[in-house]
């Protein structure tokens, strides 16, 4: 850690919710306290990683808890009903189309959750495209075990669950991805002193806290004093496989964020780091580790520099109204029932998931974006 006097006031303020005051540890906390204890600090980054994807105690390893549902912790655009599975369905059906309807395509959905959204996709697609159901192989890639067996049971044989995409080839397809990058760890880094430092997790008192060291992070050096932040996060080990996996595809990543030049705007003082358990955000980053989720706003800046790389070709990003209009025009005009409009109202309200999340699609290969507009 930081042997000079670091004012971690900053983080009082992105943070400023309280701290349990019954001195009650989860297993996982226990855990981390003692590899504290053993080999000192970890980053905030580890820290996180752990909370989220620990193999037995992390929050994602607990597929018997609700975690995304109105029972559980937080909504997503699946959870408001099955029309943005078939949103979706109609999206993919237009680019195999687009494609010489291939005999055989392959979708791959990272982190499915529970199976939901894979299951709505191919229902719609049976419904209005049985060829299209015919040629599709479905992969669902979770490394978590326990969550793998979950999927296997509930998908009942509908789609192929993988620990890993680097053993899989296709010579096309697409990759869905929702919801997906705002749950990689980040690091966390704080401004004092007219530098920045990474922000720890170390103990006290029996306890977690904040540490800090110095760094040097490629952010803007022109940002008020307490500044509080995340780096992007480590994309290479996640995005990589996906990308290789495919010689042609069309990728579909639907998230919430934010470009480089707002997310490190000088008033965004707290950064976008935050908590939710049971749909509130007033809960503390140290608190319960394990028993609730932690997700920052993606950097899309970050995310097409390193796609770039990768010699994927990005497309025009849009907010999830326009982009769900642009893949339903059909699905609009085949009359759906007044319960489907409502769920599409939600998804596209600018004040609900309409303007909060954004679509970025990637292509690879020698293949027909075929354009939404």
């Amino acid at each position: 850690m930081s042997r000079e006097t670091v004012d971690l006031t900053g983080l009082q303020h992105a943070f400023p919710y309280p701290r349990s005051s019954t001195g009650a540890i989860t297993d996982l906390g226990r855990l981390i306290l003692a590899r504290v204890k053993e080999s000192g600090p970890i980053s905030f980054a580890d820290y996180m990683a752990q909370c989220l994807y620990h193999h037995e105690l992390g929050y994602y390893a607990r597929p018997g808890k609700p975690t995304v549902s109105k029972k559980g912790d937080f909504i997503t655009s699946v959870s408001v009903g099955s029309v943005f599975g078939k949103l979706l369905a109609h999206r993919l059906y237009k680019f195999w189309c687009a494609n010489g309807s291939p005999k055989t395509f392959t979708i791959l959905e990272p982190g499915a959750h529970d199976g939901t959204l894979c299951l709505d996709i191919l229902q719609a697609i049976s419904n209005f495209a049985p060829e299209f159901r015919s040629a599709i192989d479905y992969l669902v890639h979770e490394p978590l075990p326990v969550r793998r067996k979950s999927l296997q049971a509930k998908l009942q044989g509908e789609a192929s669950v993988i620990a890993s995409p680097n053993d899989c080839h296709a010579k096309i397809g697409a990759l869905i991805a929702n919801e997906i990058l705002d749950a990689l760890p980040v690091p966390l880094y704080l401004r004092s002193n007219d530098q920045w430092h990474e922000i720890l997790v170390t103990s006290n008192a029996g306890s977690l806290d904040w540490g800090s060291w110095p760094a040097k992070p490629d952010l803007p050096k022109n940002l008020p004093e307490g500044y509080v932040t995340e780096g992007p996060p480590e994309l290479s080990s996640f995005m990589t496989p996906l990308a290789r996996m495919f010689e042609n595809a069309l990728f579909i990543w639907i998230d919430y964020g934010l470009d480089e030049e707002a997310l490190y705007h000088p008033a965004r003082t707290a950064g976008t780091l935050r908590c939710y358990f049971k749909h509130k955000t007033c809960a503390h980053p140290l608190e319960n580790p394990g028993e609730q989720d932690l997700t920052a706003d993606v950097n899309f800046t970050a995310v097409e520099k390193f796609a770039t790389s990768l010699d994927l070709q990005i497309h025009p990003a849009m907010n999830q109204s326009r982009y769900l209009t642009y893949c339903g025009k059909e699905w609009l005009l085949s009359n759906p029932s007044q319960k489907e409009i409502s769920q599409f109202q939600t998804l596209i309200h600018p004040t609900q998931f309409g303007g909060r999340f954004y679509a970025l699609e990637m292509t690879k290969g020698n293949v027909d974006p075929a354009s939404l507009i």
